[in-house]
């Protein structure tokens, strides 16, 4: 009882999908993500090259029924994968290095690419 109050943001089941539940196709596409982003230097970004990258990123997600959402707080890329059928969070994470812009001046919506 006392990991559940003490971690409680780790045990969050309602809103996340849990991963092993998950089709390969989209475990796989969200690890490609989350090891990309880990790999790379977000600094290198700049705003158009960043929504060349995001376009290309969420096609590939849109493929295996997933949704690629992100927002820039503080220069730094929170991104929220979410599953197209349901809207369901599938997995959440936040880049471990800064962009060199705000989002101000990255003038898109993700949602915008499927319609």
């Amino acid at each position: 009882m006392i990991l559940r109050s003490r971690y409680r943001s780790c045990l969050n089941f309602g809103t996340m999908i849990q991963m092993h539940s998950r089709p390969k196709e989209q475990r796989e596409a969200i690890r490609n993500l989350v090891q990309l982003v880990l790999t790379r230097d977000m600094g290198m970004f700049n705003p158009d090259r960043f929504k060349d990258w995001i376009k290309d990123t969420d096609a590939r997600f849109r493929k295996v029924g997933l949704m690629l959402k992100f927002e820039i707080r503080s220069r730094t890329v929170h991104f929220t994968i979410k599953e197209i059928r349901t809207s369901r969070i599938a997995f959440k994470f936040t880049a471990s290095s800064r962009v060199p812009f705000d989002d101000r001046d990255v003038v898109m919506s993700v949602e915008d690419f499927g319609k």
